[in-house]
């Protein structure tokens, strides 16, 4: 739809050419002005792409009107119509940038021809400007997919280079969408419009893999665990799968973004373990409290699933916090503190093959007989360091695992793949697998396997004949146009151009 300008002091003429627009195919919204000053405010406040003024006015005429206008918006069309047909005004509304001059009275033929011409460059205009605000969007989204993953100061180097840095700047919180389906494969590209509507918020976001996307907002002071929430329940009412959600912590700068995508994923793994729950929030929320509002059950919480993951790096933050909580604290009684650092001990015991090399009783007894704090610390701290290196021991038949599951994506990677399932396959808990394969790979495995894909796609795109259609379906996507833009993404081109070899993005089919 075009916003068109009508500017005359004479209503009569203004309703003349508002008929003979209306003669014109298409959707119109119109605007009417009786000056040039006037019509100045209305260009200023509404989205107008072509004027229709006279020259002869009251306050501003219209080759004043056409210069000033041109200044704040070059790609505005302007038409004049004039009784005046002395030369120097048409040659000076030319020098003003006015697309048309038309002499007065207006034969309805020649309106048509110059209405269909000044229509024509807006909506060529329109496509150039979609095309551009695309090539930028995917610029950003390439970028930030390839940093997120690889975390390389080259990589953000050179998107400095290539796109504007404020706005991955300007972001300060991230949220990870999970589905337990390849939904994104077949999800409308509408989402993204869908989901800003629906939270009245700007956000950017950013599709990582059939089952993940990651929405990044700008909003220092936000609530992000009530966007989440809000977020879970519309994406729930509308689409009926099931989808969980991680909300980071807030974060300054581009820099630690590939930290923030690992500590949504580590956070999205919760949800093992708490199946009932379904947004997940940031747990140094909870460490970031005074000594005195730190609850023990919610660090021994942390801490035992960590102990269920085999996540040794969380444990010992975590553990972390439970010495600074009672380093130097007089607070508490000593027997106190001994049964609080006994149950570190008890939730290292709870690993079968663990608590069969050492005696639970024993090490519970070296804890109570400990005289301070230093030495209950130690005590706890020689347990955590053998349970290290129990699971260092045991990481020989974990790697065979891994083996196990990498090798049935390459016979399978064309079916639909996800965690459960292939936790199944090597008789592993989802969460332990998934904790497995990122420690033994270096990234989850959900990303592994769209890497994998865009590997195989690559392969049968310069070795076959196959349509980029029957490469989608070999691959495992179940939209093509999806796996168009995931090929985009990834490598920088369309399917079809990086099979000719070119750095030109071409039409599909």
């Amino acid at each position: 739809m075009t916003n068109v300008l009508i500017v005359d002091d004479e209503k009569i003429e203004r309703e003349g050419l508002k008929y003979l627009l209306s003669r014109e195919e298409g959707e119109r919204n119109v605007f009417e002005a009786s000056n040039g000053k006037q019509a100045l405010q209305i260009i200023r406040s509404e989205d107008i792409q072509l004027v229709l003024t006279d020259i002869k006015m009251p306050h501003m005429d219209g080759l004043e009107l056409s210069r000033r206008a041109k200044e704040e918006n070059p790609a505005l069309q302007i038409i004049i119509f004039s009784g005046y047909s002395d030369f120097t005004f048409a040659q000076e509304a030319i020098r003003y940038g006015v697309t048309e001059y038309i002499l007065k009275p207006v034969n309805p033929d020649d309106f048509h021809k110059v209405i269909q011409k000044a229509e024509k460059e807006i909506e060529r205009r329109k496509k150039k400007e979609s095309r551009e605000m695309k090539e930028k969007n995917f610029l950003q989204q390439y970028f930030l997919q390839n940093y997120l993953y690889s975390g390389k100061a080259e990589t953000l180097e050179k998107a400095k280079e290539m796109i504007d840095m404020d706005k991955w700047n300007g972001w300060h919180c991230g949220i990870l969408i999970e589905s337990d389906v390849a939904f994104f494969d077949t999800a409308e590209e509408t989402l993204e419009e869908e989901i800003q509507k629906e939270l009245r918020r700007v956000c950017f976001y950013l599709n990582l893999n059939a089952r993940q996307s990651l929405l990044l907002f700008q909003d220092v002071y936000c609530d992000y665990q009530l966007v989440a929430n809000h977020l879970y329940n519309f994406m729930k009412r509308k689409y009926r799968d099931s989808f969980y959600l991680a909300v980071s912590r807030k974060f300054e700068g581009c820099e630690c973004l590939p930290e923030i995508l690992e500590q949504l994923e580590q956070q999205m793994e919760e949800k093992f373990y708490h199946p009932e729950k379904h947004v997940f929030s940031n747990e140094d929320d909870v460490l970031k409290l005074s000594v005195g509002e730190v609850q023990d059950s919610q660090i021994m919480q942390m801490i035992s699933e960590d102990i269920t993951r085999k996540d040794t790096d969380q444990l010992r933050k975590h553990f972390a916090c439970l010495k600074e909580k009672y380093h130097d604290n007089t607070q508490y009684s000593a027997m106190y503190i001994k049964f609080v650092f006994s149950n570190v001990i008890q939730e290292l015991f709870q690993e079968n093959q663990f608590s069969g090399e050492r005696r639970l009783e024993h090490e519970i007894e070296r804890l109570y007989n400990c005289r301070n704090i230093m030495e209950i610390v130690e005590v706890t701290e020689d347990n955590i360091k053998e349970y290290e290196a129990f699971l260092d021991r045991s990481m020989s038949s974990s790697r065979n695992e891994v083996a196990a599951v990498k090798n049935y994506i390459y016979q399978h990677y064309e079916e639909d793949l996800n965690l459960e399932m292939l936790a199944e396959k090597v008789y592993l808990s989802s969460g332990y697998l998934s904790f497995i394969f990122k420690k033994e790979t270096g990234m989850n495995l959900n990303r592994y396997i769209r890497v994998f894909r865009m590997e195989k796609a690559k392969e049968l795109l310069c070795s076959t004949n196959m349509k980029v259609a029957q490469v989608s379906e070999r691959v495992g996507f179940a939209n093509v146009s999806y796996f168009c833009r995931s090929f985009r993404e990834y490598y920088g081109s369309s399917p079809e151009s990086y099979r000719k070899g070119t750095g030109e993005d071409e039409q599909t089919s």
